[in-house]
């Protein structure tokens, strides 16, 4: 079969891994990316052709299909893919175009959202200058961009389940039409070399480590985190809290300073360190290192990326009950879910995971079987077999099989 995806693919994101995956597990099948003009892979295994710009995507995604001829079209649909609101409004035009063409169209939603998780800060982590936008014009927006994605498609995907309700619920999809496909897990794609794991574990000596590591955001809820930290601290000093991650967007600078000025004002420095953005293999590194990962998120976000890396490390999570995470974590068996802005269930949790070795052993063994079941090979299979039911004009959901 040969495919084409279209999207962005750095190192560590998901279309990287899916490509590996296809890589090990349908070896026969021709895949190729059409990718951003000025990106590069120099993986054998992922071919990559540049292809489109901000403001031409539709176009040069085209007249690339023609040239190619593959049986089956992949968009990866994330919210700041082709560039800014304006260029997004373009979609649907590539959305016609391929449906003059004979070949399987199959989408990816990541990063979702929806009219009941609409905020500020949830549209401007997605589209930056979104966040000045009237809501209800943000609402137009969504039904024009989802439903020409969702319409124009022979199969869309989701990695959770209550993304295919809210598809149904609010933009009239056909939940026929609608394939629930897990998000992967595993390790992150290159790992820490000796010197630098070495390194990192020089750094924090004996101590256990409780890690973060994603964007500084507020909807993060670090706050929250650090004023948890400081209570336990007090009881526990052989632990040290990381915050790993740089900013996501610029404007979000206030927010990073307020928490650097927190953890100094409270004499916590000793504490709690943050190493602002960590490449590949650092974060392999900390996740090797650490006993668990908090995740303690304000606000419903449309992935689960930092939750999913930290199964692939068979590491317990401490999370929000905010969606994606209960979908994700089954409470007192992959971590502990906890109701979001809250420290002092926070401080129980991290409580509750360092002095109960047994539950601890128990979440990391449970989250070792679930990251064999959801290794990016068989997600790439998963994917192949929803390709084979998009040319063939059926429609499945990834639960019909075992």
């Amino acid at each position: 079969m040969k495919i084409s995806i279209v999207g962005r693919i750095p190192v560590g994101s998901y279309l990287s891994k899916l490509v590996k995956g296809f890589s090990v597990a349908c070896p026969d099948d021709q895949v190729i990316v059409y990718g951003l003009k000025g990106e590069r892979r120099n993986e054998q295994y992922i071919r990559l052709i540049q292809t489109w710009t901000s403001g031409r995507f539709p176009f040069q995604i085209f007249r690339q299909l023609c040239r190619d001829k593959p049986d089956v079209v992949h968009i990866q649909h994330e919210f700041g893919m082709f560039g800014n609101p304006i260029a997004l409004s373009l979609t649907p035009v590539l959305y016609l175009f391929l449906r003059f063409l004979r070949v399987g169209v199959v989408t990816t939603l990541h990063s979702m959202l929806f009219p009941d998780s609409l905020s500020k800060d949830s549209i401007g982590e997605l589209l930056p200058s979104g966040s000045r936008v009237p809501k209800i014009i943000v609402e137009l927006g969504l039904h024009v961009v989802y439903g020409s994605a969702c319409r124009f498609s022979d199969t869309v995907i989701v990695h959770q389940q209550s993304h295919k309700k809210k598809l149904e619920n609010y933009y009239r999809v056909r939940g026929t039409k609608i394939s629930f496909v897990p998000h992967g897990v595993g390790r992150t794609e290159y790992a820490a070399d000796q010197e630098l794991f070495s390194a990192w574990r020089s750094k924090f000596g004996d101590r256990r480590i409780m890690l973060y590591l994603g964007y500084i955001s507020p909807r993060k809820g670090i706050e929250y985190l650090i004023d948890a930290f400081e209570s336990f601290s007090k009881q526990r000093s052989d632990w040290i809290l990381v915050l790993a991650g740089g900013l996501s967007k610029k404007y979000y600078e206030p927010y990073r300073k307020r928490i650097e000025d927190t953890i100094a004002e409270r004499s916590l420095t000793d504490k709690i360190v943050m190493t602002g953005f960590v490449p590949e293999g650092d974060a392999d590194a900390l996740y090797r290192l650490s006993d668990f990962v908090v995740l303690p998120y304000t606000q419903v976000v449309g992935n689960a990326s930092a939750c999913n890396l930290a199964m692939g490390y068979g590491k317990p999570i401490i999370a929000s009950n905010l969606s994606p995470f209960p979908e994700e974590i089954t409470h007192l068996q992959h971590g502990i879910l906890c109701p979001p802005r809250d420290s002092v269930r926070l401080l129980e949790a991290m409580e509750k995971l360092s002095s109960d070795p047994g539950l601890y052993r128990y979440m990391c063994d449970n989250l070792i079987r679930l990251g064999k079941v959801r290794e990016w090979k068989r997600v790439a299979l998963e994917m192949q077999r929803v390709y084979v039911v998009a040319l063939s004009g059926q429609i499945i959901d990834a639960n019909d099989h075992p």
